[in-house]
């Protein structure tokens, strides 16, 4: 490890720089529906800043606050990444430091003095680093205990440039609607900073103590920035079950401000701490009501009913007209999509099946291996245009441009039909009071009236 190179992530490299912001960014867009961040004011460019990042979409996450945060990021990543060398270049093209784990062996554990010592000048030259204090994803919304990393770094940081340095570090959230579909929605809040220098004197004095201290305020703020729902059991999905079913209920009792997603995510974490606060009260609440929500789930999932149709008892005559007219006008944009995007999607979702072992997995290999494949594809198709087009040579980058707005046709179409469909068969089965639409909603309807007694 003493013979590993690190490269320099601490400079700046003007082909991360186009890569990144150019070829990756525009990929990242067609990626995810929508995208919201907020509390980027919270960042403070002319402060040494540590984001401490909550992990449950594996190489997603980091892909994620690339696609937000439009300033370089240096990343601390599984060591045995620069074990094979081919990767090497690579990794430091993307500001990748390989971090040390006991499963790594008790020696290797010693060489992440180096990385810290690497960290060090990055942080040192106001350059963001990204960590994950958990160390590994986690495919629940919930916050594991942390590790001492960031503050065994802000130590050593702090201690090299004689207490002076003045380090913040940002908790981060990341949610996602969905881990693993394509089209989802993202959601990234950047909590307010956490001062380090209101650490100094217990690192002076007591640094293990203070080091403790740290990661205390640091997992508090990231729960503030993220949906953490502490059950460890099949509770768990029940108090998932909950959020889901009752958020317009939640968002009608709060005066929330901000985009959809922003208000939709203050009305989750006030579902969850509602439901939480009276587990604590009241201990067995949670399995109590489990049975009211296994019940309802149970239905819902037999009828194929997405949560937000049945909160919505199908939809408005207006808006499944608005629906179908959309659909009616994409229909050829979504045919000629079928021609250029079928291909290159069977493979990248070959690919995702391919390679993961582990579900959640599934949808960075997807990302990255489409990526990969539609830039080829869309490279020989530019060039064919060249060849046989009879348009100036500067069409082409009116092409690849249309070709990659179809992207978003080509995954959305189906789901609106999908959706339509929902909105017409729930309507539908009203009116004819169908028994498995009505059973539905007075399953429904009991949740939500024991979930009311929580808003009182």
């Amino acid at each position: 490890m003493a013979k590993l190179d690190l490269g320099k992530p601490e400079k700046f490299v003007l082909a991360h720089f186009l890569i990144r912001n150019f070829w990756f960014l525009f990929w990242f867009k067609v990626w995810y529906k929508n995208i919201t961040i907020v509390g980027k004011k919270n960042l403070d460019r002319n402060t040494p800043t540590i984001l401490a990042i909550n992990h449950q979409n594996t190489a997603m996450d980091p892909l994620a606050l690339c696609g937000t945060i439009f300033r370089d990021i240096t990343w601390l990543a599984r060591a045995d990444l620069y074990k094979k060398k081919a990767l090497i270049p690579i990794l430091h093209a993307l500001k990748i430091l390989p971090v040390f784990r006991q499963r790594d062996g008790l020696k290797s554990l010693e060489d992440n003095n180096m990385v810290f010592e690497k960290v060090v000048e990055v942080i040192t030259a106001k350059r963001l680093v990204g960590l994950f204090p958990e160390g590994t994803h986690w495919g629940f919304r919930r916050l594991r205990q942390t590790r001492k990393a960031i503050p065994r770094i802000v130590h050593m940081a702090e201690e090299k440039n004689n207490f002076a340095l003045d380090i913040n570090v940002n908790p981060v959230g990341i949610y996602y609607d969905d881990y693993v579909a394509v089209r989802s929605n993202l959601f990234v809040k950047i909590g307010e900073p956490i001062p380090m220098r209101q650490y100094i004197a217990s690192l002076k004095e007591n640094s293990q103590s203070a080091e403790n201290e740290i990661r205390d305020a640091i997992e508090t703020g990231m729960r503030a920035t993220m949906l953490d729902i502490p059950q460890t059991d099949e509770t768990y999905h029940t108090v998932e079950s909950i959020r889901l079913t009752c958020r317009n209920q939640t968002l009608s009792s709060i005066q929330a401000r901000g985009n959809r997603q922003e208000r939709a995510f203050m009305a989750d974490q006030k579902t969850i701490n509602l439901v939480e606060n009276q587990e604590n009260a009241n201990p067995g609440y949670i399995a109590s009501v489990k049975p009211l929500i296994d019940d309802y789930e149970t239905k819902r999932s037999s009828s194929g009913f997405s949560y937000e149709i049945v909160e919505n008892d199908g939809d408005d005559a207006f808006h499944i007209i608005w629906n179908c007219m959309k659909a009616l006008v994409l229909l050829p944009v979504f045919l000629v999509s079928l021609c250029f995007c079928s291909l290159p999607y069977l493979g990248m979702n070959k690919l995702g099946k391919t390679l993961a072992k582990d579900i959640l997995f599934r949808n960075s290999i997807m990302f990255v291996g489409g990526l990969l494949i539609v830039t080829i594809v869309h490279l020989l198709l530019a060039i064919l245009w060249l060849i046989f087009a009879p348009f100036p040579w500067w069409t082409v980058f009116i092409f690849i441009l249309v070709l990659t707005l179809l992207w978003p046709v080509f995954i959305d179409y189906p789901k609106l039909i999908k959706l339509i469909a929902q909105e017409l068969r729930f309507n539908m089965g009203l009116l004819t009071k169908k028994s498995e639409i009505l059973d539905l909603r007075v399953s429904r309807d009991k949740v939500k009236e024991e979930f009311a007694k929580l808003l009182r």
